[in-house]
């Protein structure tokens, strides 16, 4: 394993951007014999990604990266081009981010940006250049002043003879695994409460924004009452999450409880989760903002704007964002991020997480959108959005247990890998699922962050290497019901497959009062089945060609094929 370190002095008025290397020059360092056969040309390319919703999969040779842009909705590019980046995709040019990997057959060449393993360090985009055959380091580090001799990242470049033997030195490197020391810490002790497996009901992908008191009560009734996913799973001694997610606050940003939705307040709600014996959890997204709230009238100054005082756009919901009008200074629906330098906002976003969970009584924090706290704007206290971010996380995840002594733990989604990884172990590692195989109104659209079964199970295989070892993977919800819901049975045994094999959360959203037919029964006892038979193993995963991939169990147990084409898998 070989560190290449940046120990030049730089003040950028854009990111930075270290010198190309040649690949056949790693390779020739870390003792590769006849490294001048492998060219990147013939690799395949696992882009890592340097958030949840970026696409990630092994890119087959010569086959151009999925769009990172959308034309439309130009907001939506905040989401998943990589900040500040100078570069863009073609088809000699493949981004890449946090943890990539070269693959040519069952060799490996792994990149790791891990200067935040240790430290506070700017993310890391891998700019691999398939013409020259060289790796270049783009560091998101716009703002930040270096000094001479200052350390500006830190790679970790290493082989392997095969993806176990990769993922053991990804384990060695971020320190997941016991090695014979006293007073060794895991980085998932925070979660353990949750149980080996986490998982639970959340009320997103059936309900999304409608929401109320009596809907989520009664679904609470039924998860207890019927025969579901959990029930019949064995999970008697895990601590089930049951999570109420977007739709009960006033307004992004105002984090006011909507009495018209739940008039006993969310403090009754979570009591009543509590009673039942599983874990209240909440949804929270708290860097973003609309600016029709209250707290973005009241509080103007503490909005992200840039070099012409202009507000930074976040991104694009029409329910999070005004058409135009004096509270839409930008595109239409967008929303808008707050400034994590000003004091006064850190003051408030720990205010509001205290809240949460010591008045309210919520235990599982969903906190969304993550990446917003990345965007770069001319800050108040200047500086570069990547030492910002790292403060705003930690305050957020700092308490570890209820004012009681109540475990309390963290989930990431929309989360930047590279700088969240040591404050959230429990993160989403993919685009939002999808009650359908494909979103076909945003496929048209070329938007590759889209909410999307398929690209959701396509980023957890891509992604599938670091789990349990960088992160719990989040792999999303799995579908039973029938109702609101065009997955076909054979699609919906593929995700929880998937998710099974890949990840280390099983969460569902459907209506459990709604899913009682006997055919939706017997799919709840065949996903059950498929997790008892495949949780405890570990696998492998390589593709063959696009959306298909050979999988393998490491005691060498099982082994078979998943065809995202043909929408099925098939292990044995």
């Amino acid at each position: 394993m070989t560190s290449f370190n940046s120990l030049k002095s730089y003040k950028a008025k854009e990111n930075t951007c270290l010198d190309p290397i040649r690949i056949s020059t790693i390779l020739k360092d870390l003792g590769v014999p006849q490294f001048q056969q492998y060219n990147l040309k013939y690799a395949w390319i696992n882009i890592g990604g340097w958030q949840s919703w970026n696409p990630c999969e092994e890119l087959e040779p010569n086959t151009k990266q999925p769009s990172l842009k959308c034309h439309l909705l130009k907001q939506w590019n905040q989401y998943i081009l990589f900040p500040e980046s100078r570069h863009e995709i073609s088809k000699s040019i493949v981004l890449g981010q946090f943890v990539s990997y070269l693959r040519w057959d069952n060799f490996y060449l792994v990149f790791v940006s891990a200067g935040n393993i240790d430290g506070v360090l700017p993310p890391v985009q891998f700019v691999f250049n398939r013409h020259n055959n060289t790796v270049t380091y783009e560091l998101a580090d716009k703002g930040k002043e270096w000094a001479e001799g200052e350390l500006q990242a830190k790679i970790e470049v290493f082989t392997a003879e095969s993806y176990f033997e990769a993922r053991e030195k990804l384990e060695k490197l971020f320190g997941s695994c016991d090695k014979d020391n006293p007073n060794y810490t895991s980085r998932f002790d925070s979660i353990q409460f949750l149980g080996k497996q986490p998982c639970g009901w959340e009320s997103w992908y059936n309900h999304y924004f409608n929401i109320n008191e009596k809907l989520i009560l009664d679904d609470l009734n039924a998860l207890k009452t019927t025969q579901n996913l959990i029930n019949l799973g064995d999970f008697e001694n895990q601590n089930v999450v049951f999570q109420i997610d977007d739709g009960w606050e006033t307004a992004l940003g105002e984090w006011t409880i909507r009495e018209d939705r739940f008039p006993n307040g969310l403090k009754a709600s979570a009591q009543k989760i509590e009673e039942e014996g599983y874990v209240p959890g909440l949804w929270i997204a708290p860097f973003i903002i609309d600016l029709r709230s209250e707290t973005a009238k009241n509080h103007p100054d503490w909005i992200l704007r840039n070099r012409l005082k202009v507000p930074v756009m976040a991104g694009y919901n029409p329910l999070w964002g005004a058409n135009f009008g004096r509270y839409q200074p930008g595109l239409p629906g967008s929303f808008y991020c707050l400034d994590l330098s000003n004091d006064e906002v850190i003051e408030y976003l720990d205010g509001l997480l205290d809240k949460v969970i010591n008045e309210w009584g919520f235990r599982y924090i969903k906190l969304d959108f993550l990446y917003a706290g990345m965007l770069w704007g001319k800050f108040k206290n200047g500086g570069s959005a990547y030492q910002w971010f790292n403060r705003a996380v930690k305050t957020l995840t700092k308490r570890t247990a209820t004012n009681d002594g109540k475990p309390v733990c963290y989930l990431g989604c929309g989360v930047p890998f590279e700088p969240a990884f040591n404050y959230f172990p429990l993160s989403r590692t993919g685009c939002d699922t999808f009650e359908h195989w494909e979103n076909k109104l945003l496929k048209k659209l070329n938007w590759n962050g889209r909410n999307s079964a398929y690209l959701n199970v396509k980023d957890s295989i891509g992604r599938a290497m670091w789990n349990k070892i960088i992160f719990n993977n989040d792999p999303d919800v799995i579908f039973i019901r029938k109702e609101n819901c065009s997955l076909t049975t054979k699609e919906k045994e593929l995700i929880a497959t998937v998710a099974v094999m890949f990840g280390n959360q099983i969460m569902y959203s459907d209506d459990p009062a709604k899913s009682t037919s006997k055919e939706e029964i017997e799919i709840a006892k065949k996903i059950v089945e498929i997790n008892e038979k495949y949780k405890n193993e570990e696998f492998s995963v390589k593709a063959i060609r696009n959306n298909i991939y050979n999988v393998a169990s490491k005691n060498k147990n099982y082994q078979g094929i998943i065809d995202l084409e043909e929408r099925y898998a098939d292990i044995r």
